[in-house]
């Protein structure tokens, strides 16, 4: 999807990727600069498989903070998934919606509520954190991410200047190099 909107609006972009869904379980969404890890689409079989009614988060960076703490001590201790504790965005670099939910999320949106960002809103990250909340809706984390963005271009959003890898907030906490290495 190509953002066209002016200012630059990731919402926009992200809710052109939940239309016109395909007769299918899941929505995987990957924003374009990101890549995935070796032996990804065997692996995210199973998290699918394993996940049918909870969206999956791929990709978590270093923000927030204490998540990605709590990623990296899940995976020093084996685990494959925890539940994604609430905060003030929903990391969307990489998300595998079950189809229900994703159109859960695109009904809600559009049913008058008032989006984060009112009256142009634009924080497709925070959005989907405010339908999580008012849903209360339990969002699933790989543990390691499975997918990468080493942030090499700038935000579409503005404001952030590509950082090419070195700002440990906008690249994965922990990240499965090769995703057949982990039993999913």
């Amino acid at each position: 999807m190509l953002h066209s909107s002016d200012p630059p609006s990731p919402w926009d972009g992200y809710r052109l990727c939940l239309s016109d869904v395909p007769d299918c379980s899941h929505l995987l969404v990957i924003q374009d600069d990101a890549t995935v890890a070796r032996n990804f689409a065997p692996a995210i079989e199973k998290v699918a498989e394993r996940f049918s009614e909870h969206p999956v988060v791929l990709f978590l960076g270093g923000f927030p903070q204490a998540i990605a703490v709590q990623q990296l001590r899940a995976c020093q201790n084996g685990e494959r998934y925890m539940w994604m504790p609430y905060a003030p965005i929903i990391p969307l670099v990489a998300l595998l919606w079950p189809v229900q939910k994703a159109a859960d999320f695109m009904d809600w949106a559009d049913s008058g509520v008032t989006l984060l960002g009112h009256p142009t809103p634009r924080a497709d990250d925070g959005i989907a954190s405010q339908w999580r909340t008012e849903r209360k809706q339990d969002i699933a984390l790989t543990v390691p991410s499975l997918v990468q963005h080493l942030d090499l271009v700038p935000s579409v959003k503005g404001g952030q200047p590509a950082a090419w890898g070195e700002d440990p907030q906008r690249k994965a906490a922990v990240f499965a190099e090769d995703a057949s290495v982990y039993a999913w």
